[in-house]
């Protein structure tokens, strides 16, 4: 009987991203035989419940043709945030009438086990991929789109909608904040100091800002360290960007998701 090896047997894996929601992830380096690193850049606050009664009630004043959902995060927190202010009701009625896209697969699963259908999801699991996928509907001029979201997110949709004429509405429901720093940091700052870790996912453009931040306070010069790793991978172009202005070049993965990263890990070990 032939064994087939491992591909990650002997290796260390740390993502950008902290062990809740993360579970595909773990599971996939242990069953290759690797150890997974979990990194918490951020805590996410939401709005204060008032500000956001207040808002989703005047939303609902208004017709809309498209709810966009860009990340599973976002939509955790707006459905809680919905219930806990007894909106249910009027999320329904907003529903019912439009149609609902989903940015990637994780975010998809959030919004079915919240009995909501997605009629839409790009091919390509990034901002752009949603743009794309606006632009092939061939929206009209006035198309008006809700979409719940992070308050760091950047205008970039918001600009080429505005250029279509298509109305985008953006509730920002939650803020990210930097990460307390833990034993998971102080553990992983010294693995990277004996170069023990082998492969760095970073899985968004507010992930790589607060991992500098926080590895700049623990370890200052941790970035020679940081460019020593075998493998650094971006999750999508958005991740590149932000990691080439830090003077950090990764290999961004053709999938935008946890998966496809992992994937794109196998394929550089394989080599």
């Amino acid at each position: 009987m032939i064994l087939l090896s491992k591909i990650f047997l002997n290796k260390t894996i740390a993502i950008t991203r902290g062990e809740k929601n993360n579970t595909e992830f773990t599971r996939i380096v242990k069953e290759e035989g690797g150890t997974p690193i979990t990194l918490p850049t951020m805590k996410l606050i939401p709005i204060n419940s008032n500000h956001f009664h207040r808002k989703f009630s005047d939303i609902c004043s208004k017709k809309y043709d498209y709810y966009v959902f860009m990340s599973p995060s976002s939509v955790d927190l707006f459905f809680k945030m919905v219930r806990e202010n007894s909106l249910t009701q009027l999320l329904n009625e907003q529903l019912t009438n439009c149609d609902v896209i989903a940015i990637g697969p994780s975010t998809r699963k959030k919004l079915e086990a919240n009995n909501i259908s997605v009629k839409w999801q790009p091919s390509d699991y990034s901002t752009l991929g949603i743009l794309k996928l606006l632009r092939k509907l061939s929206l009209k001029p006035g198309t008006r789109i809700m979409i719940p979201r992070s308050g760091a997110s950047n205008s970039f949709l918001k600009d080429e909608l505005d250029s279509l004429g298509i109305i985008l509405d953006e509730f920002y429901i939650y803020y990210p904040q930097v990460e307390t720093i833990n034993h998971t940091w102080i553990d992983f700052s010294k693995e990277i100091k004996k170069n023990k870790v082998q492969a760095m996912i970073f899985t968004s453009p507010s992930a790589v800002r607060y991992f500098f931040s926080i590895m700049q306070k623990i370890l200052p010069n941790f970035k020679v360290y940081v460019e020593n790793i075998d493998a650094l991978i971006s999750i999508g172009p958005n991740t590149t960007k932000e990691l080439h202005l830090k003077d950090i070049f990764p290999i961004e993965s053709e999938e935008h998701t946890i998966k496809g990263t992992l994937q794109l890990t196998k394929r550089i070990f394989s080599k």
